[in-house]
């Protein structure tokens, strides 16, 4: 499976390649220009004054050469987001199906022992009111 110094070493070399044909781009040259192909050659044969369609030749040859690992790329990402999406579909369903537990555990307390259950959950409000108190009024 790639890792993403494979990736990012595919677009180094991609890059690389770009600029080794044309010398005069840079970096952020090429990322100005991401995507937008008529951009690219038009900077390009500005810059060179070469004819357009040579430039779109070389293109098309970094293209075919480049496109296979590019779609590696794709697919790996494609496999690592899908992997990610179901282990964490899982563990929310995982997470959810515990909270139902609990819940029946506390509703099995509660019908088993009805006063108990009612005087703690009076005692934890009664607790709880306090402290909320008393840390608003040191913060006041």
């Amino acid at each position: 499976m790639l890792t993403q110094s494979h990736i990012e070493g595919g677009w180094t070399e991609l890059k690389g390649k770009v600029k080794q044909v044309w010398g005069e781009l840079n970096d952020d040259e090429l990322r100005e220009f991401e995507g937008d192909l008529e951009q690219l050659v038009g900077y390009i044969q500005r810059s060179t004054g070469e004819a357009q369609e040579e430039i779109e030749l070389r293109l098309a040859e970094l293209d075919a050469r480049f496109r296979p690992m590019l779609e590696q790329f794709s697919q790996t990402a494609r496999d690592y987001y899908n992997q990610t999406i179901e282990s964490t579909t899982e563990a929310a369903e995982r997470f959810r199906q515990q909270v139902a537990e609990r819940q029946a555990q506390a509703e099995a307390v509660v019908r088993r022992r009805p006063f108990e259950s009612v005087a703690i959950a009076l005692g934890a409000g009664l607790v709880t009111g306090l402290v909320v108190g008393i840390l608003s009024s040191r913060s006041r």
